[in-house]
């Protein structure tokens, strides 16, 4: 179950004949869920970069491949717009895009990517796609001062200092290529008091790593504009984040086009006519229910935030 699906459905609100895009398929939660909602009219553009969910939704989902209902695409979700090019007319425009930035089950539980810190022994890898560089790569190759700023940037890792010198450290003895390596290592420079046990003390290491991997922030500021571009006046753009650096880019990046200037505040009129594309509907940003988070602790995290399309 994709986490916050009733709050996306509600506000997506999916109706037959309608033209969708899920930009980050994962698991194929959302795609299923648009689909029965279309009752066999409309058309459904599913993305991803990862072999496994195309994969998977080729077989979970092969009646509606089969009607040409969905459409799969192997590809970087920054590159929205080529891609939509490819399955919908010129003068098309969709009805809903909603983008869930987090891992599926089966990518966490694959051991060959070294998502987890749960996975004993598994390889540092943590790349979605063809990744130019593994997490392997960035731990044993990258200067100290580049790996502090990954850890304190994307994963606002406190000892992020003590982190990166204790890595330096181990690989001048031996490469570092397990993902239970690096976990001793983060386990053993956090101080016991600090190692909460809700929160994993490695958790924002992997996080920054699996960021960093991916040029995640990167894709997401490509791929914003040019969803908007691609809805129509009362489309709706629904983004489900994990990390608190997403969701403050999603909602700075919502906020910027929900104006009608975009002037700095010393100039007396405005002069770069700019007019308001979205609006903003909702106001605070939505967290899962306590029910869910019970049912799925790895939705705790997960923040939600939807505009329209004027």
């Amino acid at each position: 179950m994709p986490v916050m699906l009733k709050e996306v459905m509600e506000y997506l609100k999916p109706k037959p004949g309608g033209y969708y895009l899920d930009g980050t398929l994962g698991g194929g939660g959302y795609t299923k869920a648009i689909l029965e909602k279309l009752e066999g009219r409309g058309k459904v553009l599913a993305i991803d970069l990862d072999d496994l969910a195309i994969n998977n939704a080729k077989i979970n989902l092969k009646s509606a491949l089969a009607d040409h209902q969905l459409y799969l695409a192997h590809d970087n979700f920054k590159n929205l717009s080529a891609i939509f090019k490819k399955y919908f007319a010129e003068n098309d425009k969709l009805d809903g895009v909603v983008l869930d930035l987090g891992l599926s089950s089966a990518q966490l539980e694959d051991r060959s990517r070294g998502f987890s810190f749960k996975l004993v022994g598994a390889p540092l890898s943590m790349n979605f796609g063809a990744a130019a560089e593994s997490a392997e790569d960035i731990i044993n190759n990258w200067e100290t001062r580049e790996l502090i700023r990954i850890f304190r940037d994307y994963g606002e890792e406190k000892f992020a200092y003590k982190i990166a010198l204790a890595i330096a450290d181990e690989r001048r003895v031996k490469r570092i290529t397990t993902t239970d390596q690096l976990v001793k290592i983060i386990a053993r420079v956090v101080p016991k008091r600090f190692q909460s046990a809700k929160i994993h003390p490695a958790t924002r290491i992997f996080q920054s790593l699996r960021l960093a991997v991916n040029q995640e922030l990167d894709n997401l500021s490509a791929s914003l504009p040019q969803a908007v571009s691609l809805l129509k006046s009362g489309g709706r753009l629904a983004v489900v984040s994990y990390h608190s650096l997403e969701d403050r880019l999603v909602k700075q990046y919502f906020r910027q086009r929900a104006k009608d200037c975009l002037c700095p505040p010393t100039l007396p009129v405005c002069r770069c006519g700019h007019k308001a594309e979205i609006k903003i509907l909702t106001s605070k940003v939505l967290r899962p229910t306590g029910e869910e988070v019970l049912k799925n602790p790895r939705a705790r995290s997960a923040k939600l935030r939807v505009a329209e399309k004027i």
